[in-house]
């Protein structure tokens, strides 16, 4: 194989660089406006015939007027004409869409009376954590893809990461390094883990992969990326960094491997020094089995080096920075590498080494206080400035709502603002306030904002939502300190009488005053109740009222285990079986509420994740990865154990609920003196991009076998809404 593998290394340093090279994408200000056209039958087939668009070169941003009987969208080209469209719909015909819920019932057709010019949007928005493309989009089939491209259309998005479809770029590349075939297929994971695997702290999870999986993931990445295109927009590829399976062949690469270790238990892949003799030949195969799979070069390029505790070893940053970016530059000249500022990365000298003409920083930002830093200096280079506002995809209210209005590019210095959360499908308050600031450079208004925000959203004037929507701005959307991502919800901890969060890195305390989500739900139930179908007939009200009602439940269930706590270092049994039976019944009432949205219903998620797979044995695999992604994470219980936990309704009912039982049986039976499952006290500390976390895992060989089997199942799931969301939340709201 060694020799094998020296010619094809040799070929590749020999290779013409026009051989990596595709076609080109097409130059987006010459299309025409059959895109924009055919989106507006998609996302309002009403209003189809009713929009016309035309290209004017000489505009610097979208115009909106009457023409006759319709409305006529001029831009410089046709993501402009989108963007412009999407500023129609939600500024004049009051149509709402987002992940969670669309509204048209306040929506009307309006032809402008006068042109309205609609504001610049920031030169660079960027859309996707690569952790986004497993934790939330690992679900999202075709069809769901296609309504979300549409989406970041319609919102003024210009740059989309892509990964979907890496899976054949590797074969092909891995395969013309001649790494045995059966190694291959282990080498690439399932697409739920996929994003760790791109970002090289993993291998194989989910896998072995068929090859019907991997063609059907190229599909749909070449779907991607044309459609990206024919909107105007543009995908973000994988660029090269020197990533080779951990146990690639030394042979041929004179000592040049480095070895990465271990990330969470996984091996890593091992990376090839950019600055070794074979890396240009080398980048040269990858770039050519890239473009070859999406059919097209691209304009940007992600891939970091030595991300999250990667190992240097002697490697000369500067230098391998230039390497890389050399290697990137012959195969897309022009190209911009995309570094993510994350932890410690990227290291100053390896800065150093890039070009800031073809560079971008994303900075990614989990401080979303009003006091977050918002400028920074990358050496010059510039900078998109990334909210991170969600890890792990799990539920729970967060955001920073102060610090994004007041993210002007006076204040930040960013070219533009990236959604970089690990996950999404949540929060549509403050992901609408993200848009907004996309598409505007100015301070934003909190009370016209939220009076917007509600009349889209709700299609009523009813003043009771913008005063809910003020107490969650300044209470729950603005955290006191950096933390990762919301409170978590304790029903979804694995038991134990002194939790106060779910998962290892997570904060464990309380920045807001229950009181204000308690005072938000009942005016959000108040308005609901007077106008009764109106709003309840609406998707975005069921699932906002669904969600302050869990948010409620969620903080009630801390002070429940309280009660629990306290009755058993009581020993009073009696009282235990009360307080743990009131503490389970939240648990209940808790998946009743969100059962009644059909955006918390599970089925939306692992059957989009099924249908991503084309056999019986894909399917089985799908849903296999994610609920151990939303579980375990790893086949083992360890630091990852529910970092990705859902409040899903079924997963409250079948998988946190029944964890409780166990525990608190166990807990009884202590307190009767009959004899418990052995349980063990794991304690250690590990680290979080240099910060040291302190962390606990309970050994009990039932709840574990509980946990691990979980992904195996086949959970019954429905597919349709259930309960009365006004009666529940009544009857949740009256108690105190």
């Amino acid at each position: 194989m060694n020799g094998t593998f020296t010619s094809a290394l040799a070929l590749a340093c020999l290779a013409p660089i026009a051989a990596c090279v595709s076609h080109a994408a097409p130059d987006t200000a010459a299309s025409d406006t059959a895109a924009a056209e055919q989106l507006v039958k998609r996302m309002t087939p009403k209003l189809a015939g009713r929009v016309q668009f035309a290209i004017a070169p000489k505009l610097k941003s979208p115009v909106i007027e009457g023409k006759g009987g319709s409305v006529l969208v001029s831009a410089p080209n046709v993501r402009e004409c989108i963007r412009g469209y999407g500023y129609y719909l939600r500024r004049v015909a009051k149509i709402h869409f987002s992940w969670n819920g669309n509204n048209t019932s306040g929506s009307s057709f309006i032809i402008p009376t006068r042109k309205i010019v609609v504001p610049e949007a920031l030169p660079f928005n960027y859309a996707y954590n690569y952790c986004t493309l497993s934790y939330t989009s690992a679900s999202w089939d075709k069809k769901r893809w296609e309504r979300e491209l549409d989406y970041m259309a319609l919102n003024g998005v210009q740059y989309v990461l892509v990964t979907s479809g890496l899976e054949k770029v590797w074969q092909d590349f891995l395969t013309e390094l001649d790494y045995p075939a059966d190694k291959i297929k282990k080498f690439i994971p399932n697409p739920c883990y996929a994003a760790w695997w791109n970002m090289g702290n993993l291998e194989g999870e989910g896998g072995p992969v068929s090859q019907t999986l991997i063609d059907s993931e190229a599909e749909l990445g070449r779907f991607i990326v044309q459609r990206l295109q024919s909107l105007g927009m543009e995908p973000v590829l994988q660029g090269y960094v020197g990533f080779l399976p951990h146990d690639f062949p030394q042979a041929g690469l004179n000592g040049k491997l480095l070895p990465q270790g271990k990330w969470c238990a996984y091996n890593r892949p091992c990376v090839l020094q950019p600055t070794a003799p074979a890396f240009p030949g080398i980048a040269k195969l990858w770039y050519k089995h890239l473009h070859a799979v999406y059919g097209t070069t691209a304009k940007a390029y992600g891939g970091d080096l030595f991300h999250e505790g990667g190992k240097k070893g002697n490697t000369v940053l500067d230098e391998a920075a230039r390497a890389v970016q050399s290697a990137m530059q012959q195969a897309a000249p022009g190209s911009k590498w995309l570094l993510q500022a994350w932890g410690h990365n990227p290291d100053a000298r390896l800065l150093a080494g890039t070009d800031p003409q073809h560079t971008v920083i994303l900075a990614l930002q989990k401080d979303l206080t009003p006091k977050a830093q918002v400028d920074f200096n990358y050496a010059g280079r510039p900078f998109v400035w990334c909210e991170l506002s969600n890890f792990g995809g799990k539920h729970g209210m967060f955001g920073g709502m102060d610090v994004v209005e007041n993210l002007t590019r006076d204040k930040s210095k960013a070219i533009g603002i990236g959604m970089i959360s690990e996950g999404l499908e949540t929060n549509p308050l403050f992901y609408e306030l993200v848009w907004e600031r996309m598409n505007n450079d100015k301070k934003i208004d909190r009370n016209d904002f939220l009076t917007r925000y509600a009349r889209a959203r709700y299609g009523s004037k009813d003043r009771r939502f913008v005063e809910a929507l003020n107490l969650l701005a300044k209470g729950i959307y603005t955290p006191d300190k950096r933390r990762e991502g919301s409170l978590e919800n304790i029903m979804c901890a694995r038991p134990g009488l002194n939790v106060r969060k779910a998962s290892t890195w997570a904060a464990p305390d309380m920045y807001y005053k229950p009181e204000s989500i308690e005072a938000a739900a009942k005016l959000y139930l108040a308005a609901g109740k007077k106008a009764g179908k109106s709003l309840t007939r609406l998707s975005t009200y069921r699932y906002d009222l669904a969600d302050l009602c869990r948010q409620v439940l969620a903080d009630r269930a801390r002070k429940q285990l309280e009660k629990c706590k306290q009755a058993f270092d009581n020993k009073n049994t009696a009282a235990f079986r009360k307080e743990s039976a009131a503490f389970l019944q939240m648990i209940e009432d808790c998946a009743a509420v969100l059962s009644t949205s059909e955006y918390f219903l599970m089925h939306r998620f692992v059957n989009g994740a099924m249908n991503r797979g084309t056999t019986a044995e894909d399917k089985a695999a799908m849903r296999r990865s994610l609920l151990q992604l939303i579980t375990t994470w790893r086949p083992d219980i360890g630091v990852l154990n529910d970092y990705s936990h859902r409040q899903f309704p079924e997963m409250l009912r079948l998988y946190y609920k029944p964890r409780w039982e166990m525990f608190f049986a166990n807990r009884i039976s202590e307190l009767e003196g009959k004899k418990v499952a052995s349980e063990e006290v794991e304690r250690g500390v590990t680290q979080n991009n240099g910060e040291k976390v302190e962390h606990v895992t309970i050994r009990n060989k039932s709840l574990e076998k509980f946990e691990l089997g979980f992904a195996q199942s086949k959970p019954k799931l429905p597919t349709k809404p259930q309960g009365d969301i006004l009666k529940l939340a009544e009857k949740i709201l009256s108690k105190k």
